[in-house]
């Protein structure tokens, strides 16, 4: 079989999907699945009897890990809080996430420890998601007790729906919000990850280094597409972005990994280090780049089929993108099934997809290679590759959105060369920056030159008529 890993992606989604909108138990998939097993191993020398139940034991186990990510464990915070609870809980536990200051809002996940309902205290786990009515400085792994009251995230509008389907996603079922600093008491020691805790020291760093060189828009433009911090980018700036269909290069994807790919192995060619381990520290700066931008789909998307494409490399074999992209989809669901409902998740598999499946064939229709002038040739690869992802996603976007952009495709040709020449030099500021400060405040003024030429194309691609519309 040529491409396994897309049939095994196909049938273990498909177990995921069928098993979100029927009621079926738990126990009935498992034996159901237990049955599939013996008769796979029964049948293990008829080829197409074995393959055709190993691909519908792969659906069974999709179903199971959505059922199983459904279940909460007996000492989830959730199973303790009764939908119209107006009761004052103490939880102990720590920041599980990086928290963000939003219009004057400290917002976190934290991992609760312990809970205290006045003189019961008892043991417990779970996430919840916390907003402080004032700005306060936080940092992730910090101890803290939480006094105010639980409550599930309602969802009245479409857009509140859709952050609770969100916050359901992450495995986040309450709220609590806090409107005094007395209700915040911090406590001694650490949680979280120490390899997590590094990773956003880092991104601390480079964020400051960034904003050394630059002013605060393209401080925050240069952060959010290096390091995935879109916190700093101005709401009309994300607003333009997304009527123009190009607010994908807001994310770090696979380009940005690619360039760190290639950077790595190159500082290290240079200083002749053997190829086994050139590939092996490769693969762990992709996976401290993978932590330090978030972890986001597109990132850990980029980051699977990087390794893959290394490993394969170097154990000298060929690579396919369907198998890595369904590599990357089994690796994402394992650990969250949940993610298939995910817009970030479809969006990002989907846009891959479309240009590996329509960009050879629109290519062999149109056939650029024929045109005399490179720049004709760069215009005409640069449209299709648009066309090929703006087809892909059109529907997601309009489906969750409600907004279609026409004009994305030509925004896309302008503005994604731009953001590539933006990134490279972002990535070179930030080297340049540690190594030779004066040739990095030449790469700021060329960096920041480039962001408002970005930001100018993007203001005036969406001012022609037609260039978008909300339904």
């Amino acid at each position: 079989m040529k491409r396994p890993f897309v049939i095994l992606a196909m049938s273990y989604s498909l177990g995921i999907i069928l098993v979100n909108y029927m009621r079926v138990g738990f126990w009935l998939i498992f034996g159901l699945g237990v049955i599939t097993a013996i008769l796979a191993c029964l049948n293990f020398r008829n080829n197409r009897i074995f393959v055709i139940l190993a691909f519908l034991l792969a659906s069974m186990l999709g179903a199971l890990n959505l059922k199983n990510s459904y279940m909460r464990h007996k000492c989830d915070i959730g199973n303790f809080v009764s939908y119209h609870d107006n009761a004052v809980y103490n939880l102990g536990g720590f920041v599980d996430s990086q928290p963000v200051i939003k219009n004057k809002n400290t917002i976190f996940v934290f991992q609760v420890q312990e809970a205290q309902v006045n003189n019961l205290k008892w043991p417990c786990c779970g996430k919840i998601f916390v907003r402080l009515g004032f700005s306060q400085v936080i940092n992730y792994a910090e101890r803290f007790i939480l006094t105010g009251t639980l409550r599930p995230p309602f969802g009245f509008s479409p857009a509140s729906r859709s952050y609770r389907r969100y916050l359901y996603t992450e495995g986040i079922y309450l709220l609590m919000d806090i409107e005094s600093s007395l209700q915040v008491i911090p406590q001694s020691g650490k949680g979280g990850s120490k390899m997590v805790i590094f990773s956003l020291w880092l991104r601390d760093k480079l964020e400051q280094l960034l904003r050394r060189y630059l002013s605060d828009l393209p401080a925050g433009i240069l952060s959010a597409m290096l390091l995935g911090q879109r916190n700093s980018v101005p709401w009309l700036v994300y607003d333009n972005m997304i009527k123009s269909g190009t607010v994908h290069i807001l994310v770090v994807s696979g380009f940005n990994v690619g360039i760190v790919a290639f950077i790595v192995n190159l500082i290290l060619k240079i200083m002749r280090i053997r190829r086994k381990a050139r590939i092996i520290l490769t693969v762990i700066c992709l996976l401290i780049y993978c932590l330090i931008t978030g972890a986001s789909n597109p990132v850990i998307r980029a980051t699977v089929m990087g390794i893959v494409f290394l490993l394969a490399y170097l154990f000298k074999r060929e690579t396919d993108i369907y198998n890595c992209l369904a590599c990357a989809a089994l690796f994402i669901l394992t650990a969250n099934p949940r993610q298939l409902f995910d817009v970030g998740f479809q969006l990002s598999f989907a846009s891959v997809l479309a240009i590996a499946c329509l960009y050879p064939k629109l290519k062999s229709f149109l056939r650029p290679d024929n045109y005399k002038f490179r720049l004709m040739r760069f215009i005409c690869e640069c449209f299709l590759v648009s066309l090929c992802a703006w087809i892909g996603t059109a529907g997601i976007i309009a489906h969750n959105f409600r907004i279609v952009s026409p004009v994305t495709v030509l925004a896309n040709i302008l503005i994604v060369p731009l953001a590539t020449l933006i990134t490279l030099c972002g990535f070179s500021l930030v080297i340049c920056g540690y190594l030779c400060p004066f040739l990095g405040r030449f790469l700021s003024i060329t960096t920041a030159m480039f962001i408002n030429l970005f930001l100018n194309i993007n203001a005036a691609v969406i001012k022609i008529p037609g260039a978008y519309f909300y339904f």
